[in-house]
């Protein structure tokens, strides 16, 4: 079991290769339909898992750890950045219209 991708099933410890093979010996007719079903739901459910997983991993690296902090301390400071430019460009780009706005007036 250690080194290997499964999962338990009724108690005992299903490699990822036998669970396939005995899906293909299972193989035809209407059986065909429900292991499909079956293989979806039971890859779906370690992609979830592994998802889980991960973000319990990345947050706990990204809060609990000095490098985690510093790299968030980063990027809010990065988007700082773009947000003020962002708002430079849009108070530019209002003064510009402004000042079109008073030269049509004057004509």
């Amino acid at each position: 079991m250690a080194g290997t991708r499964g999962y338990f099933k009724d108690g005992r410890w299903i490699e990822e290769k036998e669970h396939d093979n005995a899906h293909q010996a299972n193989a035809g007719g209407a059986g065909e339909t429900k292991r499909d079903i079956n293989n979806l739901v039971d890859e779906t459910r370690r992609s979830v898992n592994s998802a889980i997983s991960n973000i319990t991993l990345l947050s706990k690296t990204l809060l609990g750890t000095e490098q985690g902090r510093a790299h968030l301390g980063l990027k809010a400071r990065e988007a700082g950045e773009r947000l003020e430019t962002a708002i430079e460009e849009i108070t530019e780009a209002v003064e510009e219209l402004a000042k079109d706005a008073k030269k049509k007036l004057k004509e």
